[in-house]
């Protein structure tokens, strides 16, 4: 086999490497599943922030200042209280 025949050989393993580890085909030393996503139409998956939002469209807050410190306040008492706030 020539020189350039064996640089073919060594450049086609390498293609094809780096398109197999790219393409999520190996895991490169992590376990962990990948994230859930969040549902369709929604940004986040923080059961705060989606309490809070329900909150907002339940008093018709339109988008906004006043929706925004709203927003702002609520995810805030959900932080120092620890858990999500409660939906109606």
């Amino acid at each position: 086999m020539s020189q350039l025949g064996r640089k073919a050989v060594f450049l086609r393993a390498v293609a094809m490497a780096a398109l197999t580890i790219g393409a999520g085909g190996i895991a490169l030393g992590d376990d962990n599943p990948p994230p859930a996503n969040p549902a369709p139409g929604e940004r986040h998956n923080n059961p705060a922030w989606i309490a809070c939002k329900k909150q907002a469209d339940d008093q018709k807050l339109q988008p906004g200042d006043a929706r925004r410190e709203f927003m702002k306040s609520c995810l805030k008492s959900a932080k120092t209280s620890g858990t999500a706030p409660a939906t109606s």
